[in-house]
This record gives structure tokens, C-alpha cells and sequence, in this order.
């Protein structure tokens, strides 16, 4: 993917830095939006219905089983923005040196976590929509609550989602953070230290929220 679009912005007059360029705010601007917001919506909108049991949880998330056209909804408003995103976070992996443990920084370690994450989430990504949306597409079967309640009392499974959502949620805040950097929200150490405090604050309202969703689908229906 990176290849072709070198060789098509090569055709068009670009250098390979100034294709890099694009691709590296197209990259961490996707994290936000559109894959950023939907994050916020999905756990917000479990947290709000999911203690309230299998009936009101289906009964709510009813809008969003019933979309028009769904599967082109779905593929373009997130699976090739996550694809994009994930792929070209891969190649930023692949071309870049760790460097915690030569500068013993915290936001060395930030990084190398934000990558390491980053592949985690992909993997769990495939992971939940293939055995959700994905299952849904090949059988015709909803992911009901009751599938999600099997999930999560499976001790291996619930520890796939913890690790798998914990990692979405780091990427996301931690990616807030860079974002905030990258696009020039955030200048100067000061300021990029609270934007890191807001960040870490919102990643720990998250990550609490999305444990107990998780929890709470152990409940039977």
C-alpha cells in the first residue's frame, strides 16, 4: 500500500518526505476520526444499557443493527480507516528505532507502549469483528447478549477482551496526546504536559468503564 502510493505521488511530482508527510497526518488523523469517535460511542453507549440487562441492551443498540446499506456504512466509515490506520501504524513500526531503554524518558516509553498497542489492538480488532460483525455476515446470527455473555465466562476469552480493549483505549488516549502534537493544538513543554495529564485522566475513565462493561456481560440475561 505504502509502495503504491509512493510510486503514484512519484507521478504526480511529490518527494518521498512530503509523501510521508501526508501519510503520517492522514494516519493520525484517522485514529481520531472516524476510529477515535466511534471508541468513545461504543463504550459509552454499553455503559449506559449493558447493567440494565439483555432486553434493554438489544432494545438500545437496536439503531445500529438496522443502518441502511450497512456493510458499505461499515466499510467505509471504519474498517479501511482501521485498516489504513492499522497497516501504515505497522510501517511506522517497522522504520522506527525504540529508544526507551536508551533515554530513560517517559515519553520514550510512551511511544514504544503506543506501538505495542497499537499492534495488540489490530489483532484484537480482527479478533472481535470477526467473531461479531463478522459471524453476523457468514451466518446471519446477531451478536446478542447472550453470545457476548458466553464470551466473557469464558475465562480465556475475557482476558483476550481485557488486554484487547485496554490496548484500544491506550492507543486512543495516548494517540490524543501525539495528535495534539503532531497537528501543533499543544506548544511548549507546558502545555504538552497538561494535554498529557487530560489524556492519562481520560484514558483511566475509560479503561474503568470498559472493564465494567466487560464485567457486566458475565451477568446472565
Amino acid at each position: 500500500m505504502a509502495d503504491q502510493a509512493l510510486a503514484a505521488a512519484a507521478a504526480a511530482g511529490l518527494s518521498r518526505d512530503q509523501v510521508h508527510w501526508i501519510l503520517r497526518r492522514l494516519h493520525s488523523i484517522s485514529g481520531i476520526v472516524p476510529i477515535g469517535f466511534f471508541l468513545f460511542f461504543h463504550i459509552f453507549e454499553n455503559s449506559f444499557v449493558v447493567r440494565g440487562g439483555a432486553d434493554l441492551w438489544w432494545k438500545e443498540t437496536e439503531f445500529t443493527r438496522t443502518i441502511p446499506y450497512q456493510v458499505f456504512v461499515e466499510a467505509g466509515l471504519l474498517w479501511i480507516p482501521i485498516l489504513y490506520h492499522a497497516l501504515y501504524g505497522l510501517v511506522i513500526t517497522a522504520t522506527s528505532a525504540p529508544n526507551a531503554g536508551t533515554y530513560n524518558y517517559p515519553r520514550n516509553y510512551q511511544y514504544t507502549l503506543q506501538r505495542v498497542t497499537g499492534i495488540v489492538a489490530f489483532a484484537f480488532i480482527v479478533f472481535h469483528v470477526f467473531s461479531t460483525r463478522g459471524y453476523f455476515y457468514a451466518t446471519g446470527v446477531e451478536a446478542t447478549y447472550q453470545r457476548m455473555h458466553y464470551f466473557m465466562i469464558n475465562p480465556v476469552i475475557l482476558t483476550v477482551y481485557l488486554v484487547g480493549t485496554l490496548s484500544c483505549v491506550y492507543h486512543l488516549t495516548n494517540g490524543i496526546f501525539t495528535f495534539s502534537i503532531t497537528w501543533g493544538i499543544a506548544q511548549g513543554p507546558r502545555a504538552q504536559r497538561l494535554v498529557n495529564y487530560v489524556c492519562t485522566a481520560i484514558f483511566v475513565v475509560l479503561a474503568v468503564v470498559s472493564v465494567e462493561i466487560l464485567i457486566s456481560f458475565r451477568v446472565p440475561a
